[in-house]
């Protein structure tokens, strides 16, 4: 995907590693992880001969685990509130688990992307991946696919921990231990950044004042807190 790239910082893996503020906090509880650990099946996505109707397209999409956080958890971690686990579910493919679970204050959010084990600030580009055309009257989503998150940044530091370099990081429960003490336990939720003002400034993120009325101003997020109950297909768990 063509991207214009303004500026980058490029953060060694072993400086990342050690300076990362996810491995921060305290590690007060390792023998409760090391359980854990024992203990933990990582989640499996069904293996689905057709595509469930009446959808008729496959699901093509293949999602990288190329962070510390994903290569336990993947993309559908999220699955004890049905209402709105779905959604969360689906920022995971363009946001960090940390936006939401690393909640701090003085923290910023920036583009990024991981390659090669090294974690890439993207000050400005083309980096979401969908835009809005015109195609006759209609308007249409469309563009190419972005392997780019949002990521916050704290006292310097992207708060993302790329897999390569660290995949002993997610069977050392010393280490596990301090990654899950630095999160929060009140994570955001959807009516904390889309708002005027809110979590995330869509401005500083590249988005067009179209797609920051609509971002602040969301008929999804409005439908979710009018409807009690809202029902999906068995496959998008």
């Amino acid at each position: 995907m063509r991207k214009l790239l303004i500026a980058a910082l490029i953060i060694p893996i072993t400086s990342l590693a050690a300076e990362n503020p996810l491995l921060s906090a305290p590690a007060n509880n390792v023998a409760e992880w090391k359980q854990k650990l024992k203990e933990f099946r990582k989640p499996e996505f069904p293996n689905l001969k057709e595509y469930p109707k009446p959808f008729h397209s496959p699901n093509y999409y293949k999602y990288s685990l190329n962070d510390v956080c994903s290569a336990c958890h993947t993309f559908a971690a999220h699955k004890k509130d049905r209402k709105f686990s779905p959604f969360y579910n689906a920022h995971g493919t363009f946001m960090s688990c940390n936006v939401c679970h690393f909640v701090k204050p003085g923290i910023t959010y920036s583009w990024a992307e991981i390659k090669d084990g090294k974690v890439i600030l993207l000050k400005k580009g083309d980096f979401y991946g969908l835009k809005y055309i015109k195609v006759g009257d209609r308007i249409m989503l469309s563009g190419e696919e972005s392997s780019a998150k949002i990521v916050p940044v704290y006292n310097g530091q992207p708060v993302e921990l790329p897999l390569k370099g660290n995949e002993n990081l997610i069977k050392d429960a010393t280490a596990v231990a301090r990654m899950h003490n630095a999160l929060t336990d009140h994570p955001l939720k959807c009516d904390d950044c889309h708002k005027a003002n809110g979590k995330l400034d869509f401005r500083a993120l590249g988005f067009s004042e179209e797609r920051v009325k609509d971002l602040e101003h969301n008929e999804i997020v409005k439908g979710l807190e009018e409807y009690k109950t809202i029902h999906f297909p068995k496959f998008i768990w």
